[in-house]
């Protein structure tokens, strides 16, 4: 039975990477939402990304569980701390690097907002000021009962501020249906973009299923990702904790959720590499590079054409592309939109911070619109 006061919560704060990593390691298994969000808020999803980019960010996890035991909520925050203007602000938020693409509380049962409530006064009793809870899904419901848990708490909030739109493509009628949506260009660009490549040179499409086939391909992968147009670019390139990131993943991902790596040959050689991990009926885009020598080859639309028949072969309902961008617009069914919420905690010092963040918000702009008048 679902939860149906906050009172009947049991609430833990779990702290560091070795609490942290046996309380998900026991959620591997259990019975966890189906949500759209899988498997990027999976247990060991999560747990890679804290092993990986955040050890030293005093990471934590918030647990709510039911008078029953049964798990209602799972909240996973990192130190954010804001500096302005010599003031450090103790924020926390979700954890937050290239590969969070969107979070998930993993709020359950029919009293989401009395669940999101006690989590968030137990995120707040932990010595978190503010909170910064980015990409939070709208359809699941988790961006509406943290507002609403945020007035149950007393916690003030800033409106909630549009974030990402991610496509994603029905594909639960088939192949042939699916590309019967498509525009008579689209198709014809696969046909084209198939023929050059075999003309190119010898093309081979590889599909690395499961941890030890894809642990196997991991130098490929990575080689393709530093001639990519991400991995010549500074900022958006691969470092050492994401390649140890895509390692732990194939540690911690559970068997059904690790998914695929795909990879384009031509003469031997990788040119590009689509990374996929699977959700409940669907499959989503984790990474996608192509070597920038071969764009006019376009091997990146080879990889994902591939991906696209494998899925609808394996009778999946959904891809889910998890990004925005142009590529994948040509591919979309439909869009989901994210939102971020900041809060602040309950009291005058959190009305006060709020305060004086909007007030510093107004004389920035302010100043910016006096500048390009000028």
């Amino acid at each position: 039975m679902a939860a149906s006061r906050e009172d009947v919560l049991t609430i833990k704060v779990l702290r560091g990477l070795t609490e942290i990593g046996a309380a998900l390691g026991q959620l591997e298994g259990t019975d966890l939402p189906q949500s759209e969000s899988r498997p990027f808020s999976s247990p060991g999803f999560l747990l890679a990304l804290f092993e990986a980019y955040h050890a030293a960010d005093d990471p934590r996890l918030i647990v709510a569980r039911t008078a029953e035991g049964r798990l209602c909520g799972l909240l996973p925050l990192v130190g954010r701390p804001l500096t302005r203007g010599g003031f450090t602000l103790r924020e926390g938020g979700f954890p937050f690097n290239p590969n969070t693409i969107l979070n998930d509380p993993m709020i359950m049962g029919a009293h989401a907002s009395d669940i999101a409530s006690a989590l968030i006064g137990a995120a707040f009793d932990s010595r978190f000021e503010t909170l910064i809870l980015d990409h939070l899904p709208v359809s699941g419901g988790q961006a509406q009962a943290l507002i609403e848990g945020a007035r149950l708490r007393g916690a003030r909030s800033d409106l909630p501020r549009e974030s990402r739109g991610l496509y994603f493509a029905d594909i639960s009628g088939g192949h042939a249906a699916y590309m019967a949506t498509r525009s008579r260009d689209h198709r014809w660009q696969i046909k084209k973009t198939l023929r050059k490549a075999s003309e190119a040179g010898k093309l081979r499409i590889v599909a690395a299923r499961g941890a030890t086939e894809i642990g196997e391909r991991l130098d490929e992968w990575f080689a393709v990702e530093r001639r990519s147009w991400q991995g010549q670019t500074p900022g958006a390139a691969m470092g050492d904790a994401d390649r140890r990131f895509h390692a732990l993943l194939l540690e911690r991902l559970a068997r059904d959720e690790v998914g695929t790596l795909w990879l384009v040959y031509l003469d031997g050689i990788a040119v590009s590499a689509l990374r996929m991990i699977d959700g409940p009926g669907r499959t989503a885009v984790h990474t996608m590079h192509f070597d920038a020598d071969c764009r006019k080859l376009a091997p990146g639309l080879i990889a994902f054409d591939a991906m696209l028949r494998d899925g609808c072969a394996r009778g999946l309902t959904e891809i889910d592309m998890h990004g925005t961008t142009d590529f994948f617009a040509r591919w979309a069914t439909g869009q989901r939109r994210h939102v971020s919420l900041r809060l602040y905690r309950p009291g005058v010092r959190g009305q006060a911070l709020q305060a004086a963040r909007l007030l510093a918000k107004s004389l920035q702009g302010r100043f910016a619109g006096r500048v390009a008048s000028e």
